[in-house]
């Protein structure tokens, strides 16, 4: 029997920015088979399938979700409730240079640790190296598709371990060797946290030079830049000099900052004829693990274990007391989101929950990292004195696709896992009308599916993958907040995830539709 549904005389917006239409869609067989502005066309459809009724709701592509930590959590919890909640039907993880594949053994043990404050450490047979076996652990296993970019990070470990200096000519081949195969293997780019180690080790010949074998590939360059070290704007100055350099596409992740400053980069990029896009979450807040926060790399070097030990050491201690009270640390502006084994530290602003332990600053940082080996992740509220305004004009950049960063370990996470996807339609389109209904679905998926190289998905067309939403746009809310980040969004009626119903009548269905793609 044909595996067919009829969505029946909705508001149809395509994802390519076109006027939204009423109409009906046909799916069949996990395709686009038709779609009418007449349901004459296709009225014989219901007879053999599945009728959504669609008359006052809208009808629109599964949103592309371009950056979020989900690499582990799709594998303890492929339901993704929170994205489906808001219509996100494809995740693209490998982000900021730090995954899980390629890994060997020693790889694999240290971006588990290191970044185990976002990912968590579950207990899980961690029994894959390369990108076509860990791919292959997601592909048909969840509910929302997946894009995999090859990080930087496991490259240099396979190729040079933690060693804190410039690569060789021969490791950098080995990394370049690691990328094709990581590209063969169906990554779409390959990419970079360059605050994070040990990309940060890195110097900027070496990412033109992978970038070259990956732009071989077909793929793009996606980039956490380098913002600790060179600032902002030098940071961006080096991200498009490396799409010059090595002429792949361009990509920066979570973009953000006083738009007066960014644009006249952004406009001086395109007028050299660089092709670059950038993604953004629509909240002033960023949030990642608390060493990035607040430690300094000769603290981190070799890894978390040694950084543990560091951080026991009284002299240690000592020298790291005016580091932390350096302005530009921002301890009054951290909160706490995940603290193994204190729970109810979570939440809490860090000065508070140090003075609520008996301790000072410097030391509750350290005994905290101690004992959990390092799995502390914090929100910054810190804006660089950007506004909601610098946000919003930066949002509305032709170049500009949505990513939540969202990350979902401990119990008061930043709201944007649960809640981004929603915001952007909820208060940025229908609230404050920063975008028109067509404008904003192009930026959430079919702009992300042609930047990523998803070959038919992101739009409504006939022969097209059938990652579909259907949604009450006067209902649409997000409902993650800072105090309760975990609180899924409301008003997504269904979604349909390469034909297959993920969520229908707003309640999941429990099937895995999902694909690498």
């Amino acid at each position: 029997m044909t595996d067919r549904i009829l969505i029946r005389s909705g508001t149809i917006l395509d994802g390519s920015g076109a006027p939204p239409f009423r109409g009906d869609v046909l799916i069949e067989n996990g395709r686009i088979a038709d779609i009418s502005h007449d349901a004459s066309d296709i009225d014989a459809a219901s007879q053999n399938g599945q009728v959504i009724k669609a008359a006052g709701l809208y009808v629109a592509p599964g949103f592309i979700d371009t950056h979020i930590h989900t690499d582990i959590q799709l594998l303890i919890d492929p339901q993704q409730e929170a994205s489906l909640r808001q219509g996100v039907t494809t995740h693209t993880i490998g982000q900021d240079g730090i995954s899980f594949a390629p890994a060997s053994p020693a790889t694999m043990a240290y971006m588990r640790d290191y970044f185990g404050a976002i990912n968590t450490i579950p207990d899980l047979d961690w029994n894959w190296s390369s990108v076509q076996e860990y791919l292959a652990r997601l592909n048909g296993r969840t509910a929302v598709n997946v894009a995999y970019l090859v990080p930087h990070g496991n490259l240099r470990m396979e190729a040079m371990g933690l060693a804190p200096r410039k690569a060789t000519r021969d490791e950098i081949k080995t990394m370049q060797t690691f990328a094709a195969a990581g590209m063969r293997e169906g990554a779409k780019g390959y990419s970079t946290g360059l605050d994070y180690l040990p990309g940060a080790y890195a110097d900027t010949n070496e990412l033109v030079r992978i970038a070259e074998t990956v732009r071989e590939h077909g793929g793009v360059y996606v980039t956490h830049m380098r913002i600790n070290k060179l600032g902002l704007l030098d940071s961006m100055r080096e991200a498009f000099a490396i799409s010059r350099a090595s002429g792949v596409p361009l990509h920066i992740s979570h973009l953000n900052g006083r738009a007066d400053e960014i644009l006249p980069l952004l406009n001086q990029a395109e007028q050299e004829g660089i092709d670059f896009t950038f993604e953004s979450y629509c909240y002033l807040a960023s949030c990642t693990i608390l060493a990035m926060h607040v430690l300094p790399e000769w603290v981190q070097e070799g890894g978390p274990a040694p950084t543990v030990g560091r951080l026991r050491d009284p002299n240690v201690r000592k020298k790291l007391q005016g580091w932390f009270e350096m302005p530009e640390r921002g301890l009054d502006q951290l909160q706490l989101s995940y603290v193994p084994n204190h729970a109810d530290e979570e939440g809490l602003r860090l000065l508070d929950a140090a003075e609520r332990a008996g301790l000072t600053p410097t030391d509750f940082i350290c005994e905290r990292l101690v004992e959990t080996g390092m799995q502390v992740c914090a929100i910054a509220y810190q804006t660089n004195k950007r506004t909601e305004q610098d946000m919003v004009t930066l949002m509305q950049h032709p170049a500009h696709m949505a990513g939540s960063d969202g990350i979902f370990s401990g119990g008061k996470p930043h709201p944007r896992g649960c809640g981004c996807f929603a915001r952007f339609l909820a208060y940025h389109t229908r609230a404050r009308g920063d975008y028109a209904w067509a404008q904003a679905i192009w930026h959430l998926s079919g702009h992300a599916a042609k930047r990523f190289g998803l070959d038919k998905r992101g739009q409504l067309q006939r022969g097209f993958a059938a990652d579909v939403v259907v949604f009450d746009p006067a209902q649409l809310r997000d409902r993650a907040t800072f105090e309760s980040g975990k609180q899924y969004a409301t008003g997504m009626e269904h979604v349909i995830v390469n034909g297959k119903l993920a969520l229908t009548n707003g309640q999941v269905t429990g099937t895995y539709a999902g694909r690498v793609v």
